[in-house]
């Protein structure tokens, strides 16, 4: 069992300036049990993970796992006891390839040659990672090396395992397996797993949730038992999973409803009775429906683009098989499809990070690969924020890192400082109250925001914003969309945002193109697209929970559409069909 009595944790210590992170609580976490974290940013979470696996000791109390205190002369003992993964996997993958990362940790324990491989094979197996034990670490997804990094854990064979935020940077479905994992492991292993998240539907199926405010806990019990307290988790600046919101709503209007109505499938089956016989089905969509046909030539065009990575070797994975498409300028594009789709492939040659094989890429009608192509220009044209857009970051103060390209352009000081003021009040940020702050300071989000400022510092014709919500919890992703929204209004400059998510930023978009299997296979306006949530979900597109609501209740009511862009839609959509 690990055991915290009054324990506490400041940075700084003693200190004038110290940070009272968590502060004096009792804790008790049973082996094999599910335990979710929960509480708003600020609220102490990660430095409590850190403690309970002695990467941070308390400044304070005491700590106990499986009765070994935890302090310095003890710390190597409890970590082979209590293993961690980070919410980015990049920060403690090591090795080249799959096999060897897993190995790592064994390995470093001393262990014979054939009890590593048996607990290497053992965590491939569990997380399914076996076709891919050679693969080089690089050439994976983000939700496959989150996956290597959580085998690398358990080939530790840890009693507890902490999962810090895991499942903000990979897709809803790989966030769905990885909780089916965490019961797996339970049963299989009876691992105790401490599940830290900003997301409420993963919740559910835990035993207990604890909720942290200000480095205490604030409220505990089960996933009923607190969600039920829907007032209490307001005021502590948290939501309730939508379903259970709705449902309180639809109480509200008459409809009768238990009090904490939990899952979507829940909801479906207590307004089963509600159904009306004669139900009329949404009228069908044509599948060939797009939005109106653009006013003018492209900025961008691919046409019948191939691409395959490690091409010509025994592991060659093809990316794009024919992939076409057009961005014009001005618009506002999402490119939406599920891991290995080729999206994040596809945008590396709207700027030339990669060179066309087989195919062609046109920028303002030019072919990119014809003799004497500017590529330069193309890249000073269209600018890329990668996923993790903090490696990116050049510079220590942010004006600095913003006034990058102007800098490169040699232009007056005046004027770079008028281009990198725009920047920043473009991408949210004041900027009297950022330009001097260092950049190793900021939150993630305030990161993603000085990566988007550079690149709108360059006055780029196209800024591409490949997965632009990984790693941000619900109130970051909230303002970003609202940062694209805010950028739609420029007709100068087109929008292209990557995800895997039919999310609030998509749904702003002009267009939307959904990826698979290398290829374009569905094109059209947001909500077009989204009366057809089936075929999106068949191509491997995460619904928001919206939308996703809608498509279980329309097994009851089939005239239920399914474009619905958030609760309040939902709710009245629901309404009209009772």
């Amino acid at each position: 069992m690990i055991k915290l009595e009054q324990a506490a944790f400041s940075y700084n210590a003693g200190q004038r300036d110290a940070i009272h992170a968590v502060r004096p609580l009792d804790l008790a976490i049973a082996p094999g049990e599910l335990v979710a974290v929960i509480g708003a940013n600020g609220s102490g979470k990660s430095t409590l993970a850190r403690m309970l696996c002695a990467l941070a000791l308390p400044t304070a109390g005491r700590i106990t796992v499986d009765g070994v205190e935890l302090a310095p002369q003890h710390a190597w003992e409890v970590r082979r006891r209590v293993g961690m993964v980070f919410q980015r996997p990049d920060d403690q993958l090591i090795a080249n390839t799959v096999v060897d990362d897993v190995a790592f940790g064994p390995e470093n324990l001393g262990l014979p040659p054939a009890e590593i491989e048996r607990r290497v094979q053992g965590a491939l197996a569990a997380l399914g990672l076996e076709q891919l034990a050679d693969m080089q670490i690089s050439q994976l997804s983000g939700g496959e090396k989150q996956r290597v990094a959580i085998a690398g854990v358990l080939a530790m064979e840890p009693r507890y395992l902490i999962l810090d935020e895991p499942t903000t940077m990979i897709p809803q479905q790989q966030a769905r397996d990885l909780i089916g994992l965490a019961h797996g492991l339970r049963e299989r292993l009876g691992v105790a797993v401490i599940h830290i998240t900003h997301f409420m539907p993963e919740i559910i199926t835990f035993d207990r949730v604890v909720v942290l405010h200000q480095g205490q806990v604030a409220m505990q019990g089960t996933p009923r038992e607190v969600f039920a307290q829907r007032g209490r988790l307001a005021a502590l600046g948290l939501a309730v999973p939508m379903a259970a919101a709705l449902a309180e709503r639809l109480r509200r209007r008459g409809v009768a409803l238990p009090e904490v109505v939990l899952t979507p499938a829940e909801l479906r089956a207590h307004m089963a009775p509600l159904a009306k016989p004669a139900a009329t089905p949404p009228a069908p969509i044509n599948p060939n429906e797009r939005t109106s046909p653009q006013a003018s030539a492209p900025l961008i065009e691919v046409r019948d683009l191939h691409f395959s990575y490690m091409a010509g070797t025994p592991l060659e994975r093809p990316a794009l098989r024919g992939a076409s498409c057009a961005i014009a300028p001005g618009e506002t594009v999402a490119i939406l499809g599920g891991t290995q789709a080729g999206k994040s492939t596809l945008v590396e040659f709207f700027n030339a990070l990669r060179t066309p094989g087989p195919g062609h890429v046109f920028y303002q009608g030019q072919d990119v690969a014809a003799p004497g192509f500017d590529r330069e220009r193309l890249r000073r044209a269209v600018a890329v924020v990668f996923q993790q857009p903090e490696t990116q970051l050049l510079e220590e103060i942010v004006g600095m890192d913003i006034s990058y390209a102007p800098r490169q352009k040699k232009l007056p000081p005046a004027q770079s400082r008028a281009l990198v003021q725009r920047a920043m009040e473009q991408a949210g940020l004041d900027y009297e109250a950022f330009r001097l702050r260092y950049v190793h300071a900021l939150s993630g989000g305030q990161k993603r925001r000085v990566a988007i400022a550079g690149a709108l510092a360059a006055e780029p014709q196209a800024l591409v914003l490949d997965e632009p919500t990984a790693g941000l919890d619900p109130q970051g992703r909230d303002e970003l969309a609202a940062l694209v929204g805010g950028l739609r209004g420029d007709d100068r400059m087109a929008v292209v945002v990557v995800g895997h998510s039919f999310d609030a930023l998509a749904s702003r978009a002009d267009r939307v193109l959904v990826m698979a299997e290398g290829r374009v296979v569905m094109e059209g306006a947001p909500r077009a697209l989204l009366r057809r949530a089936d075929e999106l979900l068949a191509h491997g597109v995460e619904l928001d929970e919206a939308a996703s609501i809608a498509l279980e209740l329309r097994a009851v009511f089939p005239a239920l559409s399914t474009d619905v862009l958030d609760l309040d839609e939902l709710e009245r959509a629901i309404m009209e069909v009772l």
